[in-house]
């Protein structure tokens, strides 16, 4: 429906993409608190949905019971300043709450508006609560390619099609070409080919593409234009972030680049057949799950550089550490436990991890505290042991015991 990506880090950065210059300056002015002060954490998950249109039997526009036509999970690092995106296929096959039975995923802001979107989606990805929500009116879209003069594209196939009751009317033929808005609309919201759904998320990620590469275009870093884009956001998202939320992370954010953001898509393995004959789709939930760990919960960005200086001058009696077992032996955590205390550290728990297969041990910790994790790492005197940053603020180091630290045989 919409390159809801940009509209909603349009928002959320304070079109820092492209009035960052202008932004840094203004809030230099005032005192700014950090992401992590007003969040308590060193990253949040944001809920973006697009949503569509609906019309009566008299051709007028209402919005009410309207589905959520984009779905995307936003992963906002602090410490690293990545900005990771996973998009979710409307037509996932999902279990709603509440004994409301089963339906595509879009019908849960239907049902129930942000807060059951917010809901079923973290359920179905196995995420936490999200921390905001951000969304967007169709007409997003139109009024952000109007401000911009439109966007190049290169249309794959030729598109043909009309829908009078949806107001869709998309006739464009294959080759690079300038689209206005009615016609990158049209662009995006295309789904009659053999792709479908998922076509159609490549084309939001085409548009995406191109929104940024003209919005990078230095003429749209005047006072006119940004003023212009910001009014675009304020008339079309609907967020429960706080004014001074959105400050704090465009100026965490201000030199973000939008072309470097991380992109992935839920995969599915079949289709299911909905109560009125429409087709909805299974997840691939092996699929789901890796790129979940790989784009929203695990590390967003390569391992820190360990620091031997700094590491060398933490005293072990205070650092605190939770051992976990993951290397499928039972009582390794224990005696890496022992190792640790025997030098030292502090240990506050000892358990299992989430799986028993980890090949390597991890040392993890938040981007503060990362002098001590790399304390520990040394005292388990693993060469294969790895550092990691933790999403979560929190002063306790965590050991996953990998199997590179099973005895010797």
């Amino acid at each position: 429906m919409l390159p809801a990506l940009v509209i909603a880090l349009a928002a959320l950065l304070g079109f820092v993409v492209v009035g960052h210059r202008a932004i840094t300056d203004a809030v230099t002015r005032v005192f700014v608190p950090s992401p992590e002060s007003l969040f308590g954490k060193s990253r949040i998950y944001v809920l973006v949905l697009g949503t569509d249109d609906n019309w009566t039997t008299t051709d007028q526009l209402y919005t009410k019971n309207n589905r959520s036509d984009t779905i995307m999970a936003l992963a906002l690092d602090f410490p690293s300043h990545v900005v990771s995106v996973v998009s979710v296929p409307r037509d996932m096959w999902v279990q709603l709450p509440q004994g409301q039975g089963h339906a595509k995923i879009n019908a849960a802001f239907a049902e129930g508006g942000a807060k059951e979107a917010e809901s079923v989606v973290a359920g179905f990805l196995g995420l936490p609560p999200f921390d905001r929500y951000m969304v967007l009116k169709i007409n997003a879209t139109r009024e952000l390619i109007d401000a911009i003069g439109g966007i190049d594209v290169c249309v794959k196939e030729s598109m043909n099609y009309d829908d009078s009751w949806g107001h869709l009317h998309i006739h464009l033929k294959p080759g690079c070409q300038h689209l206005g808005s009615e016609q990158a609309v049209g662009y995006i919201r295309f789904r009659h080919d053999a792709l479908g759904d998922i076509g159609r998320i490549q084309r939001q990620q085409d548009v995406v593409r191109s929104i940024v590469q003209k919005l990078k275009n230095d003429k749209f870093n005047d006072l006119t234009h940004i003023v212009a884009l910001i009014g675009v956001a304020r008339r079309n998202v609907e967020t429960n972030l706080t004014f001074d939320e959105m400050r704090s992370l465009a100026f965490a954010f201000r030199d973000v680049n939008l072309a470097g953001v991380k992109t992935a898509q839920i995969p599915y393995v079949d289709s299911v057949i909905e109560s009125d004959g429409e087709d909805a789709l299974e997840v691939d939930r092996p699929g789901l799950e890796r790129i979940v760990a790989k784009d929203l919960t695990g590390p967003l960005a390569p391992p820190p550089t360990p620091n031997p200086a700094l590491a060398a001058s933490v005293v072990p009696s205070s650092v605190h550490v939770d051992v976990e077992n993951g290397s499928g032996l039972a009582g390794l955590a224990k005696s890496i436990a022992d190792q640790l205390q025997k030098k030292g550290f502090v240990i506050d728990a000892i358990g299992n991890a989430d799986r028993t297969d980890y090949a390597n041990t991890t040392v993890e910790s938040d981007p503060p505290n990362q002098a001590a994790a790399e304390a520990v790492r040394k005292a388990l005197a693993l060469k294969s042991a790895t550092l990691a940053q933790s999403a979560q603020a929190s002063q306790v180091v965590r050991v996953v015991v990998g199997q590179d630290a099973l005895p010797a045989r």
